[in-house]
């Protein structure tokens, strides 16, 4: 696998799951998924789709983050595509511990730097560390990614 693949991968999971859970805490079902067109019609997503996305199978393409988007009631994609200070922690933390584990990134310069941090590679200590740093980590991915990106799907926000 490539870095990016993997890192992909890992946001897209990521992602799906915290998508998941504010569908179910805003109690909306899978095929209520949709945004209205230029043209003044409803476009939904299949059931089929919002399910493998929130699954983390499948890219957000630019329509599905429109649907996403209007249904949630978003007013940007960077809301869609980082919904909470928590998830933002999370992918940082969960990034961190997949490039000091993955083989992937294996005699890498990042995960020679990164380790040089770390006693031992515990998720524990990744998850103490970014706690302890949090506002620095928060404000480097915050300056990163703007409210409206130009990237318009997941796989090019990873």
């Amino acid at each position: 696998m490539t870095y990016k693949s993997v890192i992909e991968e890992l946001y897209c999971k990521l992602l799906g799951i915290e998508l998941k859970r504010i569908l179910n805490e805003r109690e909306m079902l899978q095929n209520q998924i949709g945004y209205e067109t230029a043209e003044g019609e409803v476009e939904l997503l299949s059931e089929t789709t919002v399910g493998q996305i929130l699954k983390g199978k499948r890219n957000i393409s630019f329509n599905a983050s429109l649907a996403f988007q209007t249904s949630l009631d978003y007013k940007n994609p960077r809301e869609l595509f980082f919904p909470s200070i928590e998830f933002e922690l999370l992918l940082i933390e969960n990034i961190i511990s997949t490039i000091l584990v993955d083989p992937t990134f294996e005699n890498t310069f990042l995960k020679k730097l990164i380790a040089k941090k770390f006693s031992n590679v515990s998720k524990k200590e990744v998850s103490q560390i970014i706690e302890k740093n949090k506002e620095i980590f928060l404000d480097s991915l915050s300056s990163f990614i703007s409210d409206f990106p130009e990237e318009e799907t997941s796989h090019q926000i990873a």
